[in-house]
């Protein structure tokens, strides 16, 4: 664990800890407010007979009654969020020390086709998404996962503002927890795409929604001047509130489709409200916020939106709503400024949903680098040269590390790995990968300097057998590396990163199949690095300068093994599998 950043997150548990008994206290306190007042009430009724001075005593206290709610609210909603806070806090905690099974690990975006994501433990449990992940939305969390599988949209952009916004954990903690205390229930944060399919119907209504409050009203005057009937009132109210309810199936369909994205819309407009609060330095920054605060009228539209939602609330009451159609006609003024707002902006919702999800990319891009202390954001490489210095893997804790250089140059096209087992091949593959991964989503590298070309990567590290569609492992492997030649082949330019392969039949065919698929990638403008037992492979750098050799080596002193998980130049000439099977007594 590093010290900085336990003592920031110490420091904030310790910080919401005091702020949370502060907000229980007044919860407590609003809880038994709201309760006398509501006896009160029902006290008044009892004690002072019907009258002029009960309906003031009352309405007063119904005022009173009303307002201590809405104080109880606020006071629930602030326990709310120093909860959240310190349960953040205590995660990030949690995750220096090598748990981060608190976050979301996005396990609904594995996919064991994907070029990479299942070798470099992308999506999962105990996985690199899982680590990095602080997205509160639904589409901000799919916005990572597109990130990180296919790489950024603007690199640039993403490096600017998480360099940015790790600066001010402070202000990136807020928008994760102002957000995520609105969300309660999945069902409400559907995506906003579903409004534009909503239906107004004609222009009628928006006369109706003047001449029948005016009919309404002219009624009463005329009852209460005597100039009406009852009966005849009853029936102008029946025709009235009959009009109103030919568009209630109209209404509550619209009304519906906004309150199950009620908690979504809430959200999204806290974090635009937190952005613009947000004092950016960089000319990245400063040009998004003028995009969302400008031309997008993002800000005014969930503005509209959420006043829209609340007022079709108050006829939520049935009796309530009864009255509202039959004095002013309200779900047709409802649907009339539902339907301008329709017009003006439900061909920007997607747009929307899409500003706000890159800002929680940003977000859990700075709370990594935060946590990890010493990254780099790559530059890219237009000469072909492939070098990271003191590069690591997230998933060793900072005081265990052991950092290596990777380094392929623009003449060379692979690396040979050969080495011990547990001496750190697969880890480094792993490093080499994520920092491809990182560089292309514009993420921070855990390296002090990285500059790499553009390339895709391509793996095959994991191969596993297929009953259903009677793959054997042999077969399941064939088919990954033909997967990769084709990317290869179809004109991308391709980093592979391979692991023992052809396993799956016998050491001969093994030892030529490699070679040969090697020299292959090397005709074909691969570029890559493979970890091996097979030490003919070794042989290949002698033949040709386009394959260098380098080696992870394990000692032996007595009965124990030593690894120190440092890369050198060269071939491995120890193996310690027979001394590992005489260990475990497998062997005599």
């Amino acid at each position: 664990m590093t010290g900085n950043q336990a003592d920031f997150y110490t420091k904030q548990i310790e910080l919401h800890t005091g702020r949370l008994e502060q907000a229980k206290r007044k919860h407590r306190f609003y809880t038994f407010a709201r309760l006398f007042s509501f006896l009160l009430i029902v006290l008044s009724w009892y004690l002072i007979g019907w009258g002029t001075v009960l309906l003031a005593v009352v309405t007063a206290e119904t005022a009173l009654f009303i307002y201590l709610v809405n104080k109880w609210l606020d006071a629930k909603l602030e326990k709310e969020k120093e909860e959240l806070y310190i349960a953040l806090n205590e995660s990030e905690l949690k995750l220096l020390k090598g748990n981060w099974s608190d976050f979301p690990d996005g396990s609904e975006f594995k996919s064991a086709q994907h070029p990479y994501a299942n070798d470099m433990d992308l999506f999962g449990p105990k996985s690199v998404f899982q680590y990095i992940n602080r997205t509160v939305l639904p589409t901000g969390t799919k916005r990572l996962a597109e990130t990180l599988a296919i790489g950024a949209k603007d690199k640039q952009m993403n490096q600017q503002m998480m360099r940015e916004l790790s600066d001010n954990m402070t202000w990136s903690q807020q928008f994760v927890v102002e957000s995520k205390v609105f969300l309660k229930h999945e069902e409400r944060q559907q995506t906003l795409q579903a409004l534009t399919t909503a239906e107004f119907g004609g222009n009628s209504v928006n006369i109706l929604r003047w001449i029948l409050p005016a009919i309404a009203i002219t009624s009463i005057v005329l009852y209460n001047l005597n100039l009406m009937a009852s009966s005849q009132l009853m029936l102008t109210g029946l025709l009235v509130l009959g009009i109103v309810g030919t568009r209630l199936k109209q209404t509550n369909k619209w009304m519906h489709l906004v309150g199950n994205r009620s908690e979504k819309i809430n959200a999204l407009y806290k974090q635009l409200e937190l952005f613009q609060q947000l004092d950016l330095s960089s000319d990245e920054g400063k040009k998004y916020k003028e995009l969302l605060f400008g031309k997008t009228g993002m800000y005014q539209g969930l503005q509209e939106l959420i006043t829209i939602r609340k007022r079709a609330e108050y006829r939520m009451n049935v009796l309530v709503g009864v009255l509202l159609n039959y004095l002013f006609a309200w779900d047709f003024h409802l649907l009339v400024k539902s339907k301008k707002w329709h017009d003006k902006y439900a061909t920007e919702l997607e747009v929307w949903e899409a500003y706000m999800a890159e800002i929680e990319v940003w977000i859990s891009g700075a709370i990594y680098r935060f946590n990890r202390g010493t990254t780099c954001f790559s530059e890219q490489d237009t000469d072909g040269d492939f070098a990271i210095n003191s590069l690591g893997h997230p998933f060793v804790a900072a005081e265990k590390q052991i950092c290596n250089d990777f380094t392929l140059r623009r003449e060379e096209a692979f690396l040979i790995i050969t080495g011990p087992n547990m001496a750190g091949k697969s880890t480094y593959l792993r490093s080499v990968g994520l920092a491809i991964i990182s560089a292309n989503a514009g993420f921070p590298v855990l390296a002090k300097t990285c500059k790499i070309p553009d390339m895709q990567l391509y793996s095959s590290m994991r191969t596993s057998d297929d009953l259903t569609v009677e793959s054997s492992y042999f077969h399941a492997e064939l088919t990954r590396l033909r997967f990769i030649m084709d990317a290869i082949e179809s004109g991308k330019q391709v980093f592979v990163i391979l692991d023992e392969i052809l396993k799956g039949t016998n050491s001969k065919d093994k030892e030529i199949g490699s070679a040969g698929f090697l020299q292959k990638l090397n005709k074909i403008g691969a570029k890559g690095i493979i970890a091996t037992h097979d030490l003919s492979l070794t042989d290949l750098a002698g033949q040709n300068a386009a394959f260098r050799n380098v080696y992870f080596d394990s000692t032996i002193e007595g009965e124990e093994l030593y690894f120190d998980y440092k890369i050198r130049d060269g071939v491995c000439k120890n193996m310690n599998a027979s001394f590992l099977l005489r260990k475990m007594k497998l062997v005599d």
